[in-house]
């Protein structure tokens, strides 16, 4: 019998409180960028190593966070979270020297990668079996929504009011968020599980190494993890470079970065949006090889512009590359709900979250190094094909590459029916 997932109590507390904390969030990101460079007239540089800020406390600790969420309660880590961010970004605000708020932003987002394997391994036990596709892409819409429209309203805010009052409204957001909260209710079931879990704990060392095991034992996530590095490294190495093709492309149209990242954004979320009707996804190849297909279309086009190009091309071709970008999101985040057990989604989580961070460091310096030897439009076209070709792989072969796909798939079922019979 179909039910909104609307009707479940606990998603619905879970989506509020993950809305209001994301949102706050790029209310602070366009505030600290601001505060960095029109308050503190702080060096380029040092503004460079903002999002390494964001980026590193998830490659050095996401694995370790993913072994804690799957032996603790997933609720309280992400209420604790939640707090300590609140905590942290108030007193952000007044903070005098732009080396303490860095130090600040690593902290906070050192709590903020410790709750994100928490985040994913509550959702399959506070969710049904047959809506976890709805609850990724109603979390994935939101995100992507949040990116449209958190920057606009962060950076109007800021205007008119100041950054301290932006960072402010996202460290009430926090706190807020960790309140809300409360109000979840694990299954009875649920709760008995976690007792029984904390009698039996192993060792760390051999929990994580169990993480890893899931995931090479199984066809599908070593193919997609591999999959998700390629595209994620190709993408990330063209990602920070719109800026620098556009100003070379159409030097007197500065607004046009902005317009395609946005275009971007928007193509994600409708994608996203009409995954919404899908019960869940059969075969991966047709979302990962589809999402490179695009992405490259987009990558590729971009390396073609010329001075005579209609603008309206540009628009659509950063349409194209967000609803690759919003398969790919989707693909991601259901194979980690999905595809692990109930007890590993949190190890999968973090060594999926650990491994596509580090590419968010490597894949840009990568990328200005292949800009500086070929120039930026050859760049563009070598990516673009190369992602063009992995994506053509990808759908092609996605019998052979994810052979196994399905089978894991009916084992999973397999044993959740044995469970359920045992304890009837």
């Amino acid at each position: 019998m179909k039910h909104s997932l609307w009707g479940n109590r606990n998603f619905v507390t879970f989506f509020s409180a993950n809305a209001l904390s994301n949102l706050g969030n790029w209310f602070d990101f366009v505030a600290v960028l601001i505060l960095f460079r029109y308050t503190w007239q702080a060096d380029p540089l040092l503004i460079a190593l903002i999002p390494v800020m964001y980026a590193i406390p998830s490659i050095l600790l996401g694995q370790f966070a993913g072994v804690f969420a799957d032996r603790k309660d997933k609720l309280k880590i992400l209420i604790y979270s939640d707090w300590i961010r609140g905590v942290l970004t108030l007193v952000l605000v007044f903070t005098p020297f732009p080396f303490l708020a860095l130090a600040l932003i690593f902290l906070r987002n050192t709590a903020g990668a410790i709750s994100l394997p928490a985040q994913q391994g509550l959702v399959r036990r506070i969710v049904e079996e047959e809506d976890i596709m709805k609850a990724v892409t109603m979390n994935g819409s939101l995100f992507q929504l949040v990116k449209v429209v958190g920057p606009l309203i962060g950076g109007s805010l800021t205007a008119a009011f100041s950054p301290s009052f932006s960072i402010a409204i996202n460290s009430a957001s926090f706190l807020l968020s960790g309140v809300i909260l409360l109000f979840i209710r694990p299954k009875e079931q649920e709760a008995n599980e976690q007792k029984e879990k904390q009698g039996e704990e192993v060792g760390f060392w051999t929990s994580w190494k169990e993480g890893w095991s899931f995931v090479l034992k199984s066809r599908i996530l070593t193919a997609s993890l591999l999959y998700g590095i390629v595209t994620t490294l190709t993408i990330q190495m063209i990602d920070a470079q719109f800026v620098t093709l556009f100003s070379e492309v159409f030097p007197e149209r500065a607004e046009l970065t902005g317009w395609v990242i946005s275009a971007i954004g928007i193509g994600s979320l409708l994608v996203v949006l009409a995954l919404n009707k899908l019960d869940g996804i059969k075969k991966y190849g047709w979302f990962f090889g589809t999402a490179s297909l695009l992405i490259g279309v987009m990558t590729g086009g971009f390396g073609f512009l010329n001075a005579s190009t209609f603008l309206f091309i540009v628009i659509v071709l950063g349409l194209l590359g967000g609803i690759g970008n919003g398969l790919a999101f989707t693909a991601v985040n259901y194979l980690i709900q999905k595809e692990p057990p109930k007890e590993a989604i949190g190890r999968v989580s973090g060594i999926v979250d650990s491994t596509l961070s580090l590419l968010f460091i490597i894949g840009p310096l990568l990328g200005g190094l292949l800009i500086h030897q070929l120039g930026v439009t050859m760049a563009f076209r070598m990516i673009g094909f190369c992602l063009l070709g992995v994506g053509f792989v990808g759908i092609v072969f996605q019998n052979l590459i994810w052979k196994r796909a399905r089978r894991d798939a009916n084992e999973h079922v397999r044993r959740r029916e044995m469970q359920a019979n045992s304890n009837a």
